[in-house]
C-alpha cells in the first residue's frame, strides 16, 4: 500500500528540519594539547629545575582543567604535588578572566592597591584549587588557551616560573592550531 501524498511531504519537511538543526548545532571543534607534548613539558620543566638544584613537581593540565601530567622530580616534597596542579588550574580559571597568561599576572590584577598606611595582603584563598603563587602558565595556540603548567618546590615561584617557561618553550613549536 502506498503511503499518503501528506504524509511524504510531512517526512521531507521534517527530514529537512532535522538535517537543518543538525548542521546549526555541530559542536565546535578545538585543539587538544597532546599527552606527549603534555609529559614533555613538564619533565623539562623538572629536569631545568633539577639542574638549578631545587626539587620540583610539575602539572599540566588540559583546558578543561583536568590533568594531563603529573612529573615529581626526585625528592621533591609532597606538597609541591597539590601547589603545582593548582597554578596550573588557576591559570585556566582565572587566566580567560583577566586576559593574562600567569598566576603572576592573575596576583598582580588581584591585589589591591596599597593604601596610603602600607600593603593590603590578599584575603585567605577560600576556593578550592586556585593558588595565587608565581609558577603557573597558560599553554596556547596563537590565542587559543588549550592548557597550563604549574611548577612547585623552588626557592621562590620566580624560579617554578622559569622552570615552566623552560617546558612551555620546548614544545611551543610542535603545537599546531
Amino acid at each position: 500500500m502506498p503511503y499518503p501524498k501528506s504524509l511524504l511531504l510531512l517526512c521531507l519537511n521534517l527530514g529537512c528540519w532535522v538535517g537543518f538543526s543538525a548542521t546549526a548545532l555541530a559542536l565546535p571543534s578545538y585543539y587538544q594539547l597532546p599527552v606527549d607534548l603534555a609529559v614533555e613539558a613538564g619533565m623539562t620543566a623538572v629536569q631545568t629545575c633539577q639542574q638549578q638544584g631545587y626539587n620540583v613537581t610539575a602539572t599540566v593540565v588540559n583546558r578543561d582543567g583536568v590533568v594531563q601530567a603529573v612529573i615529581r622530580g626526585n625528592n621533591a616534597t609532597p606538597h609541591t604535588i597539590q601547589m603545582s596542579h593548582d597554578k596550573a588550574y588557576t591559570v585556566i580559571t582565572l587566566g580567560p578572566i583577566f586576559k593574562v597568561d600567569s598566576t603572576a599576572a592573575i596576583t598582580a590584577k588581584m591585589t589591591p592597591t596599597p593604601l596610603p598606611m602600607g600593603n593590603v595582603p590578599l584575603p585567605p584563598n577560600p576556593l578550592y584549587g586556585i593558588n595565587f603563587s608565581t609558577g603557573g602558565l597558560a599553554i596556547k595556540v596563537g590565542d587559543e588557551l588549550i592548557g597550563a603548567i604549574g611548577v612547585s618546590g623552588g626557592p621562590g615561584g620566580n624560579f617554578d616560573q622559569a622552570c615552566a617557561l623552560k617546558g612551555l618553550e620546548k614544545i611551543t613549536p610542535r603545537l599546531k592550531p
